[in-house]
């Protein structure tokens, strides 16, 4: 299957749906934390190996075990949701999400990170967030599908 790549407008069109998911990824991760530290208090280690899961440990700890892997799972299927809109999550805790594209025949990165209302930033692909450069007139903000 060929690349999708994007235009700024059709990443910006994808803005409000990211928002959303990274507002239930923040909340997913702030659990696994909290919860990963309540389980290593108990002395247990919050594997997220689901062979290293066992019966063993009080019902409060299993319980604590069970409601981490399904937290997991969730923030697993919210990373998901962002690559089904073609995204390629860089990272969670910033909220860092970059979009294929194109700037005079080159593949390019189209970057954008939670907070942020429109798409103003590109960087190569071998870069990343610290070789941000801003939007230019070379990068299509017109739809530009190579199927």
């Amino acid at each position: 299957m060929a690349r999708t790549y994007f235009s700024v407008d059709e990443v910006e069109a994808l803005i409000p749906a990211l928002e959303r998911i990274f507002v239930d990824v923040l909340q997913l991760r702030a659990g696994l934390r909290a919860l990963g530290q309540k389980l290593d208090r108990a002395g247990v280690n919050p594997s997220r190996d689901r062979e290293a899961e066992s019966d063993s440990g009080s019902p409060a700890v299993r319980q604590a075990k069970a409601v981490f892997q399904g937290l997991d799972e969730a923030l697993n299927d919210e990373i998901e949701r962002i690559c089904a809109l073609g995204g390629e999550v860089k990272d969670l805790e910033v909220g860092l999400v970059d979009f294929p594209s194109t700037r005079d025949g080159e593949e390019i990165l189209l970057c954008w990170k939670l907070g942020e209302k429109s798409i103003g930033y590109w960087h190569a692909v071998d870069g990343g967030f610290a070789s941000r450069r801003p939007i230019d007139a070379q990068i299509s903000s017109a739809p530009s599908r190579l199927d």
